[in-house]
């Protein structure tokens, strides 16, 4: 209006419509949105609320004189920089302005325990088969069957294994009642050992049935099928570190390479860099790659592949370079990057505070937006080895550059940390208690998993290393090469993963 009919210049009538867009606003999320325990005086709030929306005026109206500069049409630079701006502000109202009201803010998801009632079961559509088509044996600990690919365990495929054999089934089917519901529920089924999540949208939620035994059972709704990454992240992985654990072995959140033979383990929290690294790694120093994201460790010292698709966030494009990718996939990563980054994931648990079905959320922005996950030797030229004898483990940090020695139980509690780190994003919090894997319960599955931890890290030398320019790289095959001297003796993989022989026989005939 202020910029057509009334004919003003457009940062003018940017600012103007940002007063009268403010009131509005305001009105609607004091009311609506936070209406249940509002503090503080309305004039109060209102205030905090104009004073932010005109600090960030003052940021966005540069942005869109140089989209206009640029040649973008004044109503469509408005608009782009309005949705930018969204989540910006959203973030600060929520915890800034609204601070208090988490304290009186009930958790979304009601916990129920049905000790006696029996469970409604949805008969199984005719529409829906049985057959798991893509099956996976994961280091020849865990086999798991599934009706949609999971893309995480590709290099695992396995089409030997049998579907009677899978001790992870995963199945489509039609989970949760026809109608809406005010909140989600996870709800526990003492005698058969089933576990349900239910969204608000009923049947077309990201609903989903484990029931746990021999095998372990899981079926997820339409939606959730669309989406496997959300699949696999949020439900089959969080199963699959314990039946890990129940094994005897540890699924670590951590990167693992080899260099000149020397086992070397990365460490950090999300977002700090560690992808970046093992990428520059590889390409500038070669060696071995074993895993980026998740690691399977041994109390011996011994570490498993676990060569998960890379996924390429906003920090981590300094290490991916044009020609690795096509064009058409280095545009769409500019914001593939964005969204599944630090800030992407820190609004998805900023949003999974409130009553919303945030799985279902998560399932339709991966299905739009699917995630940048590429396999390594697709990012840079490298081979995938097996398993290693790990000799050093590096946490790597940003900030003043510092390298300390870390002893050993200030590292295992570390490691925990960081695993735990990894499965943040719901529903873990409200599934992972009630598992029992093997006989042994959710505590004792935690208990195992430290004492794992706890010997496999009693073979490693353990340190921190701080880093403010992302320099890790450079910096631990520098301090390797001076502590050790020269190259030291290739360590031999344990074992060699399974492949076809080329001397096949048949009946003793040459094939």
């Amino acid at each position: 209006f202020f910029y057509e009919p009334a004919k003003l210049h457009h940062l003018l009538g940017a600012a103007l419509a940002t007063q009268l867009s403010t009131s509005w606003n305001f009105l609607l999320v004091d009311n609506l949105i936070y209406r249940r325990d509002r503090v503080g005086s309305l004039p109060a709030r209102a205030v905090r609320f104009f004073l932010l929306n005109n600090v960030l005026l003052v940021l966005r109206l540069p942005v869109l004189q140089a989209l206009v500069f640029a040649g973008v049409g004044v109503l469509v630079a408005n608009a782009a920089t309005l949705v930018a701006l969204f989540l910006v502000r959203f973030l600060v109202n929520d915890q800034v302005i609204y601070a208090a009201l988490d304290r009186g803010r009930r958790d979304p998801v009601r916990l129920l325990i049905a000790s006696g009632a029996a469970e409604a079961v949805t008969p199984p559509s005719r529409r829906r088969y049985q057959y798991l088509k893509y099956r996976y044996d994961v280091a020849g600990v865990v086999t798991i069957g599934s009706q949609i690919m999971l893309p995480e365990l590709e290099f695992f495929r396995a089409q030997w294994v049998a579907d009677a054999d899978v001790d992870i089934a995963v199945r489509v089917s039609d989970v949760g009642g026809r109608g809406p519901q005010r909140r989600a529920a996870m709800t526990q089924y003492a005698d058969r050992s089933v576990l349900r999540y239910e969204e608000q949208l009923g049947r077309l939620g990201a609903n989903f049935r484990i029931q746990l035994g021999s095998p372990i059972e899981i079926q997820v709704g339409p939606l959730l099928a669309r989406s496997p990454h959300v699949v696999y992240t949020n439900i089959v992985e969080a199963l699959l570190r314990f039946v890990m654990v129940a094994r005897g072995h540890m699924l670590l959140h951590s990167a693992c390479v080899t260099l000149d033979g020397v086992g070397v383990m990365l460490s950090a929290l999300t977002d700090t860099g560690k992808t970046a690294t093992v990428l520059r790694l590889l390409r500038d120093h070669g060696g071995l790659f074993l895993s980026d994201d998740m690691t399977i460790v041994r109390p011996d010292g011994t570490a498993t592949c676990f060569p998960k698709p890379l996924t390429i966030s906003a920090h981590t494009l300094r290490a991916v370079q044009a020609q690795d990718l096509t064009p058409r996939e280095w545009r769409r990563l500019q914001l593939q990057s964005r969204l599944h980054s630090k800030g992407g994931r820190s609004l998805a648990l900023t949003l999974a505070r409130f009553n919303l079905p945030i799985m279902g959320i998560n399932a339709v922005t991966q299905l739009l937006v699917p995630p940048p996950k590429y396999s390594v030797d697709r990012l840079v030229p490298c081979r995938i080895g097996t398993t290693a004898r790990v000799e050093e483990l590096f946490v790597i940090e940003r900030g003043r550059p510092a390298i300390s020695e870390l002893d050993h139980d200030e590292t295992v509690a570390r490691m925990i940390r960081n695993t735990d780190d990894a499965y943040g994003f719901p529903p873990f919090r409200y599934l992972a208690p009630s598992l029992t894997i093997d006989g042994q319960h959710y505590p004792e599955l935690r208990l195992r998993e430290q004492e794992i931890l706890a010997g496999f890290l009693s073979h490693v030398r353990s340190r921190v290393i701080v880093s403010d320019r992302f320099g890790w790289a450079d910096d631990i095959p520098r301090l390797l090469r001076g502590e050790r001297g020269g190259p030291p003796t290739r360590v031999v993989p344990a074992q060699a993963w399974p492949r076809w022989s080329r001397d096949l026989t048949v009946a003793g005939e040459p094939a």
